[in-house]
């Protein structure tokens, strides 16, 4: 059987930081993911089978080994991309009542999920049932704005979701809201 080796999500982030699953906030363990897909599935137009540069393409099934991440509480599967996304905006969000600190204004923000019904809640149990995160971001105890980081979905391999972050919009208008506030 032909096998292919891959991997996605920055390297350095994946060994370098701590890892704990978004859903229950346990350890995450790395482990060895492997999926057969055959050429006349339905998912194979989301995996490569060329084989290289010069020897073509693979017959038959193929398959593809990468690493996940592994939560053991939930036993549940996730992938580099997914999991980093999640980690960067907790960092993004940290950074963000930083920069506004330096300011001498303090921000509060809070992680809301907004569901592929519009509903809105804390916690999730699928990541599929998500359509945005939401950044609820507080002054003063008053709300003065949300901001929706829409939940994308990979076109290839393993087809990980991520949520598309627009840092410099967010920050400007987090400022015109905080200078509108003082006025």
């Amino acid at each position: 059987m032909n096998k292919h080796y891959y991997c996605f999500g920055n390297p350095f982030k994946v060994k370098f930081r701590k890892h704990y699953c978004f859903q229950c906030n346990k350890e995450l363990s790395v482990i060895t993911h492997r999926k057969v897909v055959s050429q006349k599935s339905d998912e194979a137009q989301y995996y490569d089978f060329s084989f290289g540069f010069h020897s073509g393409v693979m017959i038959g099934p193929c398959e593809f080994i990468h690493q996940v991440f592994y939560c053991q509480n939930c036993d549940k599967s996730i992938e580099f991309i997914t999991q980093l996304s999640f980690e960067d905006v907790d960092i993004f969000i940290k950074k963000l009542k930083q920069r506004f600190l330096k300011k001498g204004i303090e921000l509060d923000i809070k992680k809301i999920y907004e569901t592929n019904e519009g509903e809105f809640v804390d916690r999730i149990n699928l990541i599929e049932d998500i359509q945005n995160l939401c950044l609820s971001v507080c002054k003063d105890d008053k709300e003065i704005g949300i901001f929706k980081l829409p939940l994308i979905r990979m076109n290839s391999w393993e087809r990980p979701y991520y949520f598309k972050i627009y840092k410099r919009e967010i920050i400007r208008s987090i400022s015109d809201l905080c200078n509108a506030t003082k006025s």
